[in-house]
């Protein structure tokens, strides 16, 4: 019913031929499935295929997720059984008992957290640039949604703190229960193939270590002194 795009610009990002800007345009026109690019640019992928563009303040995306996601729990468009089947954190039942009071999600975007601010529309209006009635629809679009397809591009995570852009963008297909379902997803980047081309030879990598990505500055300036566990 809907596909929802977060900063991904195929066209311009992937125009070496990996084919997504094609079959993103040879599937909408057999589906004539309603698209929203978030974009701060007007691009090349939305050229006027899109059905709204929504311009986006750059790196407010996570405000934005907490807005609509503000509109979907108030009201009651989350599919309550996937994530209480699935999923640990969003509200407190399956909270192990030393996590911090109130520190659930839905506790953070209702207001009931430990910063008290609910993330509402009003709230995110002047984080993200967008007016709260446009974030309500958009909401509203999502949660009425039968089958909703969101995708990311990696600009996001390519800036201060953009790793909990991507991951507050990837709630909404939990909260809307869209993982593993045909044309839904997991919000992350699409693409899941691979093309046969020969490749320079590896070495032996004698670490066996790693660590998170979101820890590779350390890696940087702190190389000599990590190890797999500090």
């Amino acid at each position: 019913d809907l596909c929802l795009m977060f900063g991904n610009n195929p066209a311009e990002t992937r125009m070496s031929g990996g084919g997504q800007i094609h079959n993103y345009v040879d599937a909408k026109n057999i589906s004539h499935t309603r698209t929203i690019c978030i974009d701060p640019r007007y691009t090349d992928t939305a050229a006027g295929r899109e059905d709204q563009w929504i311009p986006i303040k750059h790196g407010t995306d996570a405000a934005l997720v907490a807005a609509i996601a503000h509109v979907l729990i108030s009201e009651d468009k989350v599919d309550q059984d996937f994530l209480d089947r699935y999923c640990v954190g969003y509200d407190p039942k399956p909270l192990p008992a030393s996590a911090p009071e109130n520190g659930s999600y839905k506790d953070y975007i209702m207001g009931t957290g430990p910063d008290g601010i609910e993330k509402t529309p009003e709230w995110a209006q002047p984080i993200t640039g967008i007016p709260a009635d446009v974030i309500l629809k958009l909401a509203r679009d999502i949660g009425d949604a039968k089958r909703i397809y969101i995708t990311q591009g990696w600009g996001l995570q390519r800036s201060a703190n953009g790793e909990q852009a991507c991951k507050a963008i990837m709630m909404l297909s939990l909260l809307r229960g869209q993982v593993g379902l045909q044309g839904g997803g997991t919000g992350a980047r699409e693409g899941n193939h691979s093309y046969p081309f020969q490749r320079f030879p590896k070495v032996p990598n004698p670490i066996s270590a790693s660590i998170p990505m979101f820890l590779w500055t350390d890696a940087i300036f702190r190389g000599t002194e990590m190890t797999d566990l500090t």
